[in-house]
């Protein structure tokens, strides 16, 4: 499915993706100094029938953030410094700079970012371009719908730079950030106090009410009812044919018992264990369970002949120690929406301090011989 997005359009959609990303992107407790930070924070762009939004997690965050959560939460000075520590090291805001890329895909065709190291780039103040230290596998394999990842970039002395993406459309991408806001409400100079409101007092005429209008309705007679005298026809009728058909009634014949002998075997018939639907699911969720297990070398043989061919044991089994992200979500909770027949859409989500992180894979099946493979 292709969407053709015009400027009328953009102005629509635009507040409802926003709307869907806070929700897994955005703090679900955060107070007014916190928003703040994030929205300056945020960035935006739409890609080739795509949409990117880029959130990076400053160091000042990491105050408001804990100090609203130990007062919402009552934690005392053990918890509270324990938390923040957790918090710290979870988006290693001392070392590194922190950026969680959402990307969501409206159709089938989505974007290929590999490899992540020359499409994402950090541009400092001095024009240059950095590549980033390490990041989530889930950018690696995008999927139809919202895909989440977060990515860290070495340590700036500044604030001021933005974040380059490539191959989300024909061009290049640049995420920008708005510059700092002061927080704190505007205070008027003790020398110049507020001026006075002008009060402008306005006598309108009184306009008295005109008094209500009686109308006389004169009441109408009584109608007379007559009763409803009862019609026993239908009730003699319905049981002149009862009473007919008892006297009448024969025997069913041999051929509508053999009839009703023929629909009880044909319910009763089990229903075929074996079915193509029930094999598919039955391999695909052995081969997840497998991948959560990090037993590659078992996965590899679940494939058909034509991934072997295209893929060797050695590099399928360094793939998968890749994805350590999404086995460890097929530990915890997953689903599968099957794409047609042949292909199915595995999401996990994992969930952080701040926000839940979606990942999401699409996998083949197809037949060979009597059994089914997967398509790698």
């Amino acid at each position: 499915m292709s969407i053709k997005i015009n400027k009328n359009k953009n102005k629509i959609l635009i507040p409802i993706f926003l709307t869907c990303l806070i929700l897994t992107s955005w703090p679900v407790h955060a107070d007014e100094i916190t928003s703040k930070i994030l929205e300056r924070w945020t960035s935006f762009h739409w890609g080739d029938n795509n949409f990117i939004w880029v959130v990076h997690y400053p160091s000042e965050i990491v105050d408001a953030w804990v100090n609203s959560e130990a007062k919402k939460s009552n934690m005392n000075d053990v918890q509270r410094a324990n938390y923040k520590k957790n918090f710290i090291e979870d988006l290693q805001i001392n070392k590194s700079e922190a950026f969680l890329i959402s990307v969501y895909s409206f159709g089938k065709n989505v974007p290929d970012l590999r490899p992540i190291n020359e499409n994402f780039k950090l541009i400092n103040s001095s024009g240059e371009k950095i590549s980033p230290l390490k990041y989530d596998s889930n950018l690696e394999y995008l999927a139809p719908g919202v895909v989440q990842g977060l990515i860290f970039f070495p340590k700036q002395p500044d604030k001021n730079f933005a974040l380059s993406i490539n191959k989300i459309a024909p061009e290049e991408k640049i995420f920008s950030f708005a510059p700092p806001e002061i927080i704190a409400p505007k205070q008027i100079p003790e020398n110049k106090p507020a001026p006075n409101p002008e009060v402008i007092v306005v006598n309108l005429p009184k306009k008295t009410p005109p008094p209500p209008k009686f109308e006389h309705k004169p009441i109408a007679p009584p109608v007379k009812i007559e009763p409803v005298q009862e019609d026993n026809s239908m009730k003699d009728f319905v049981n002149d044919v009862l009473a007919k058909r008892a006297k009448s009634k024969e025997p069913e014949d041999d051929q509508n018992k053999n009839n009703n002998n023929n629909v009880q075997l044909a319910v009763s018939r089990p229903v075929n264990v074996d079915d193509a639907y029930i094999s598919r699911e039955h391999l695909l969720r052995r081969f997840l369970l497998l991948w959560s297990d990090n037993n590659p070398s078992e996965m590899y043989e679940m494939l058909n002949e034509q991934s072997k061919k295209n893929i060797s044991r050695e590099n399928f089994i360094k793939e998968i120690y890749k994805t350590g992200d999404f086995r460890a979500g097929l530990k915890t909770d997953y689903k599968i929406d099957w794409i047609g027949e042949e292909r199915a859409k595995i999401t996990v989500t994992r969930k952080n301090l701040m926000f839940k992180n979606l990942s999401a894979r699409t996998l083949g099946v197809t037949r060979e011989g009597s059994s089914w493979k997967i398509v790698w």
